[in-house]
């Protein structure tokens, strides 16, 4: 399978955490920049030195748990070599993402994205995987091999920003 959807993953104080978190910060330009893709997106991808909220890290824990004890991944993780392996998202009006391949990190490794989504756009903005829209309700959790398929999203439409929290991880291949 090429992806793997877990519904209502973050509960609902989590996700207004985070969401809150995106919108106090995203004019911090030392913490988030253009996301380099074409489109009218913010992350923190390229920034070091800060910390995520402790949601995030509680989180991330779930999600490599979850990957762990539900799809049966070998505890052998690393992470990616943006901050703490977390990047946090915000998609304006406008915003798409070409398709594309991401890196793997180490030999041997695949990257994997767990991508939670707080906050959908009023139209647009869903994940596209190998041209496939995948369809998403706040709060829910999308996995998928971020260097083995293609991917990118739908342009967002309308003035409500797209907010989502990419975890990622390092890891040996394995069928979702």
């Amino acid at each position: 399978m090429e992806h793997k959807i877990v519904k209502s993953f973050a509960k609902k104080e989590e996700q207004e955490e985070l969401i809150n978190w995106i919108s106090n910060n995203k004019d911090s330009s030392w913490l988030f920049a253009d996301a380099g893709m074409g489109g009218n997106r913010l992350t923190t991808r390229y920034s070091t030195e800060f910390s995520f909220p402790e949601t995030a890290y509680i989180i991330r824990r779930r999600i490599k748990e979850y990957l762990i004890n539900e799809l049966k991944f070998i505890d052998d993780f690393k992470l990616p070599k943006f901050q703490d392996g977390i990047v946090a998202s915000y998609a304006g009006e406008n915003d798409t993402v070409y398709e594309h391949k991401d890196p793997q990190w180490y030999p041997t490794y695949e990257t994997l994205h767990c991508n939670l989504m707080l906050q959908k756009s009023l139209k647009g903005g869903e994940p596209i995987i190998n041209k496939k829209i995948i369809e998403l309700r706040e709060r829910d959790l999308w996995c998928y091999y971020v260097s083995r398929v293609k991917h990118g999203a739908a342009k967002v439409v309308g003035n409500k920003p797209r907010l989502m929290f990419v975890f990622g991880f390092c890891v040996k291949y394995k069928n979702l």
